[in-house]
């Protein structure tokens, strides 16, 4: 029979010659020793595999119960959350620019914050345009809520706006604004989606911020 090769004992670490192919301890209190450290490995490895399985249902759980959450909201919580994205991500866009109605660049703090997404034509008259870019732009809070600084000259806010947009893009946006466009038929998982878009897109321009600073 074909002597085999000396190894290292796993527990003491010092060579010897194996007696059979599987053995890996220089004597018999070391095999022990061997034995009871595997068992506590295996031991650990089962452990861990339980609390992962365990881990995996409480988030398939959690997952279901928001799936049946969300599956009775209505459809207006959803234009809620795409609407918010979206402003948002107007916000930001225009973050170095002045208000689009007044030319502000620091206006009071009113209501909590001092700028708006203001949209050109409004989402109730035009909800075609809701989530168009070309239709909404920073505006502050007093210009948004129909107070303009520009009253007193008799002009009113949404003509100092169309000013500012042919100022910047000229007549031909203003003329496509005021459309006629189509009337788009929104789903749940549509607003699900624009949702989703601008939340992605606000993150990418707080990372091109961030890398700027």
């Amino acid at each position: 029979m074909k002597s085999l090769r000396r190894r290292r004992c796993k527990i003491c670490r010092k060579w010897f010659i194996p007696e059979r192919s599987f053995q890996h301890w220089c004597s018999p209190d070391h095999r022990e020793e061997l034995a009871i450290q595997i068992y506590r490995s295996q031991e650990k490895r089962r452990q861990a595999n339980r609390k992962k399985e365990q881990r995996e249902k409480e988030i398939k759980a959690r997952d279901k119960l928001k799936a049946r959450k969300l599956a009775v909201k209505p459809t207006s919580y959803f234009i809620k959350q795409a609407q918010t994205a979206f402003n948002q991500y107007i916000r930001l866009r225009d973050h170095d620019e002045p208000c689009i109605s007044c030319g502000e660049i620091n206006p009071p703090d009113l209501h909590g914050g001092q700028w708006d997404c203001g949209h050109f034509l409004s989402v109730g008259s035009h909800p075609e345009l809701r989530f168009d870019e070309r239709n909404a732009y920073k505006q502050c809070k007093s210009c948004n809520g129909g107070a303009g600084r520009f009253t007193h000259k008799n002009a009113s806010v949404s003509q100092k706006y169309e000013e500012k947009l042919i100022e910047k893009f000229g007549q031909e946006l203003v003329d496509w604004l005021r459309g006629p466009h189509e009337l788009p038929h929104w789903r749940r998982e549509d607003y699900i989606q624009i949702r989703d878009k601008y939340r992605e897109k606000v993150r990418q321009l707080k990372r091109e911020r961030e890398m700027k600073v």
